[in-house]
């Protein structure tokens, strides 16, 4: 499935809405954006001021419906158990036959060789300001691209992996790179004794979009794990200029380099936390090759204080990645990262609690699984409560919990490289709550008994339920 055959099912659907009317990049596409995210349709936009032949596509992940659209399946925890079983040792005799099958059906999962209609239409020179990139705040210091597939290649093991990295548009030529030292791109790049090779793709396969989002775990190549949770093979063809595997059916593709060494100052840009990042030094790619298809369509989001599109992404990567993390933490019931706790602010997890201090345990360890090394806040609730209902968080809270003993912070711990609230950048600290219900090692005393209605009286006013007009 290519954007287009998406774009196609979701207007089957009612779910995407074409814009005639002429738009800008400067600020208007985003303003447009904001106010039908929640919930609202896709929007193409079709006639670009001062970009003829071109159109703009935003907003396609705004419901959860469209990503299990986009990934094929009815619940979103299907890709991650689809994942977790390939790594999960078999046991039964049952077990391993069903591995050994799914073992020899992934090659269909693997990437395969195609044509690519975009490689025949290479610019005679590459001029990224002729690109419908868009400014999305006021304050923004350029036009960015906000939905790169950045590719990039583990020089050691050969692995790609595709990441979403802002790009500030500098000139015809250049752009910033803004991956942060936390994340894949950056650790490729100090791999490299001189240039890191890497292409860009816009306006690709929606499930491949969404695996460039997600935290795929180290070691796992990207298309691989696209083509795992989406069940299909992910389509490549490898570039000219830097030899990596690019999408085949992608809209846009610019192949480059980000050379060692080189920095710009990127900044400032209206960020998901709400804030305008401040301008920083970021390694810099410098495009050598431009590739577009007939009538190609851009691909943007756009991010800022939630509740926007990222926030529906955000919850879709929890639900397809809940499975891993139970494999890791099998006492992990299920966890939460709510919208307006920024994903990396806050996550608050349901365990089953077995031992004295089991719950501080459980949160140490979510620390340390890939990206969530980077979460501030975690609290931790018992397996019967419902940790997307923030009113029953609220009460294990406020019913569970003495500040002394239960609240813990952790200092120079990792934080989130946009995370202002920290005094020194990538540097901060950490805190764990423990709202679950306390052992008597943990307390000195039993727990006092919840109160629970009389079971013979609750039936009872059940059965008469109807006789008291209520």
């Amino acid at each position: 499935m290519d954007l287009r055959e998406f774009l196609k099912k979701l207007e089957d659907l009612g779910e995407l809405r074409r814009v005639k009317a002429k738009v800008s990049v400067d600020l208007e596409i985003a303003e447009i954006l904001r106010r039908v995210a929640r919930g609202g349709p896709a929007v193409l936009f079709e006639n670009i001021e001062g970009f003829e032949g071109w159109r703009i596509v935003g907003n396609l992940f705004s419901k959860i419906e469209r990503i299990k659209l986009a990934l094929g399946v009815n619940q979103l925890e299907e890709p991650g158990e689809r994942f977790v079983s390939m790594l999960r040792p078999p046991l039964t005799l049952g077990e391993k036959v069903r591995t050994l099958r799914e073992v020899l059906s992934l090659g269909r999962y693997m990437p395969k060789h195609a044509a690519a209609e975009w490689r025949r239409g290479r610019w005679d020179k590459p001029d990224l300001l002729k690109i419908p990139a868009i400014r999305t705040w006021p304050k923004d210091a350029s036009r960015f691209f906000t939905f790169p597939i950045v590719i990039t290649r583990d020089p050691e093991s050969g692995i790609h992996h595709l990441g979403v990295y802002r790009m500030q548009v500098v000139d015809g030529l250049t752009t910033g790179m803004h991956w942060h030292v936390h994340k894949r791109g950056a650790a490729y790049m100090e791999r490299y004794c001189d240039e890191t090779p890497v292409a860009v793709a816009v306006g690709v396969d929606p499930a491949l979009a969404f695996a460039a989002v997600a935290p795929v775990p180290e070691g796992v190549d990207s298309y691989l794990f696209a083509g795992l949770i989406s069940g299909r093979s992910i389509e490549v063809t490898r570039g000219e200029e830097t030899g990596l595997l690019i999408p085949s059916r992608a809209e846009l593709v610019i192949e480059g380099e980000v050379p060692k060494g080189e920095l710009l100052m990127e900044g400032p840009f209206g960020d998901h936390m709400g804030y305008y990042t401040p301008p920083a030094p970021f390694p810099l790619f410098r495009a050598e090759a431009v590739y577009t298809v007939d009538d190609p369509i851009f691909h943007v989001t756009v991010v800022g204080y939630p509740w926007l599109e990222d926030s529906v992404i955000g919850k879709a990567v929890e639900r397809v990645f809940l499975p891993l993390a139970r494999m890791i933490l099998p006492e992990l019931v299920d966890i939460n990262l709510p919208e307006y706790g920024l994903f990396h602010g806050l996550a608050v997890i349901s365990i089953r609690k077995r031992y004295p201090g089991h719950a501080r345990s459980a949160a140490m360890g979510l620390l340390g699984i890939g990206q969530f090394s980077l979460t501030k806040v975690v609290i931790v609730v018992d397996q019967d409560v419902n940790v997307h209902d923030i009113n029953e968080v609220i009460h294990a809270i406020a019913s569970n919990v003495d500040p002394k003993r239960d609240v813990q912070i952790i200092e120079n711990a990792v934080t989130d490289e946009l995370d202002h609230a920290s005094s020194t950048p990538r540097l901060g600290s950490k805190m764990i709550i423990d709202a679950t219900r306390k052992l008597r090692e943990e307390l000195g005393r039993e727990w006092p008994e919840r109160v629970e209605p009389d079971p013979e009286m609750a039936e009872r006013v059940s059965r008469r339920w109807s006789e008291f007009g209520i």
